[in-house]
């Protein structure tokens, strides 16, 4: 198996915890939209939320737009921890803060990963062409 595939493997893996989050919340949207609304959360943000987490991975897990598919899923993950998992004194809620921050690690490094070179990556110079 080449690193490619394994690259695929990796990122399939990352981007499916956002998909399967998007089909559960449509699943139950009511439900949800009650939970983001005990935050203080607008409920009706459930709909860009969906968007996001069923567009973007697939955005991401075949090269379109990845990029900019990136920055909104971090930024996803960071408004995520910050509004419904910053209850420190909740050991719980601590693990799914730092879950989301791990997430958006990931993602970074999906994402600049991307912009290398294949070579700057495993540390080879080109080799000079010979005509």
């Amino acid at each position: 198996m080449n690193s490619s595939h394994l690259d695929f493997i990796f990122r399939f893996g990352i981007v499916c915890v956002f998909f399967v989050n998007g089909v559960s919340k449509l699943q139950n949207i009511e439900g949800v939209m009650q939970w983001m609304e005990s935050y203080g959360f607008p409920g009706l943000f459930i709909f860009p939320a969906i968007a996001i987490e069923l567009i973007t991975p697939l955005l991401i897990l075949f090269g379109i737009e990845r990029r900019i598919s990136c920055l909104t899923l971090m930024a996803f993950c960071a408004l995520s921890a910050l509004v419904f998992h910053s209850d420190f004194n909740s050991p719980v809620q601590i693990t799914a803060f730092l879950k989301n921050i791990a997430l958006m690690s990931g993602i970074y490094f999906l994402m600049t990963a991307e912009r290398k070179p294949q070579n700057a990556q495993s540390g080879h110079q080109p080799a000079d062409k010979i005509d």
